[in-house]
């Protein structure tokens, strides 16, 4: 696989209002050929194939009859591990079952997003414009029907620290989508091309996002207004996080680099990289974990960009989860599983 074919993208109480959007916008072909690049380099020996090299730790895995699982991600309280997949399909785990619960979520096409908010809200999205969340905490998930959008979004970011429920959406036009008690709002594009990924600091205050352009714009969380934009890379941003304690953003590009931003200054603070697409970024116990279509998994020390300790996992990774609570990492591969690896027994380099 080359830097040339791309991911399918990356990086809650009850009902929320109804998104009252502004204009339609088409699907570009791009996003369409995108999803046939990536099933075509898992079909001619990315995942899990003789041409990979062999796994260096043993993973606990979890097996389905769901083709293409593309996203993964663990609920805040890694209690739920939640993954979709290319033909909409959604599954989700519970503490240590290794029988998933699959949700109906009436979608078909690929799933481009999959989030959990703080109050255990999971939500999709796909190319064909759908947005279906399922509200966890009771006795059986509550299935919150959301209407189609007029453009898909390729992320979803949900702000900390507020007393009703608010939340950013990323579109493949460009755009923003602000929702929260009082309705929603799209704002005009401020990147070129998709917003890839999306993410508000940990007060609250700045929405970051990170855009195929290369860009990264700061943006007042309240005036919604931005703040700085900065040319990040020249080429896609794939991955976005914040470190520990919210002064540190990292971010992750196709062409492997990454980059360590000083969050007060929005001024570079150091890069290093890999040697292939950054599929993923996490943290476990201080270490950043990146994914890359290389197959490995690498855990770096942020301060240094010194590599500290990597998986070889056999197989392209496609999206990666961390639980910061415990040293689980989550990979998927477009294959019919989920791989959790215990990043305690990877070997130190």
């Amino acid at each position: 696989m080359t830097n040339h074919q791309r991911p399918i993208t990356n990086d809650q109480s009850h009902r929320l209002p109804h998104p009252t959007l502004v204009r339609q916008v088409r699907l570009s072909s791009q996003s369409l050929t995108v999803v046939l690049l990536i099933a075509a380099s898992c079909a001619t020996g990315g995942c899990g194939s003789d041409k990979t090299s062999k796994a260096t730790v043993t993973p606990r895995e979890l097996t389905t009859d769901v083709e293409g699982i593309s996203l993964v991600r663990f609920s805040s309280d890694g209690r739920q591990l939640a993954a979709g997949s290319a033909n909409g399909d959604v599954l989700v785990w519970s503490e240590s079952s290794d029988r998933p619960v699959k949700l109906e979520s009436g979608r078909g096409s690929p799933l481009v997003s999959l989030t959990w908010s703080p109050d255990v809200l999971l939500t999709v999205t796909d190319l064909d414009l759908g947005f279906v969340g399922w509200q966890f905490g009771k006795a059986e998930p509550e299935r919150v029907e959301f209407p189609q959008l007029a453009s898909a979004a390729i992320c979803i970011a949900f702000r900390p620290n507020t007393s009703e429920r608010e939340l950013a959406l990323g579109m493949q036009d460009g755009s923003l989508i602000f929702v929260d008690k009082d309705g929603s709002k799209q704002l005009k594009p401020e990147h070129r091309g998709p917003v890839k990924q999306a993410l508000y600091s940990l007060d609250g205050r700045w929405l970051i996002t990170a855009g195929a352009d290369g860009k990264l714009l700061w943006r007042d969380a309240a005036t919604r207004r931005v703040a700085q934009s900065v040319n990040a890379t020249d080429t896609d941003i794939s991955r976005i996080v914040l470190d520990a304690d919210g002064k540190q953003l990292i971010s992750g590009d196709w062409n492997g680099r990454l980059k360590v931003w000083d969050m007060a200054t929005r001024k570079l603070l150091r890069e290093f990289e890999q040697p292939n697409a950054v599929s993923g970024l996490g943290w476990v116990r201080g270490e950043l974990i990146s994914g890359s279509w290389d197959g490995t998994l690498r855990g770096w020390e942020v301060s240094s960009g010194r590599l500290l300790r990597s998986i070889v996992t056999g197989g392209v990774i496609h999206d990666l989860a961390t639980d910061s609570g415990t040293s689980r990492v989550a990979t998927v591969c477009l294959d019919q599983s989920v791989r959790v690896w215990d990043w305690q027994a990877a070997t130190p380099q």
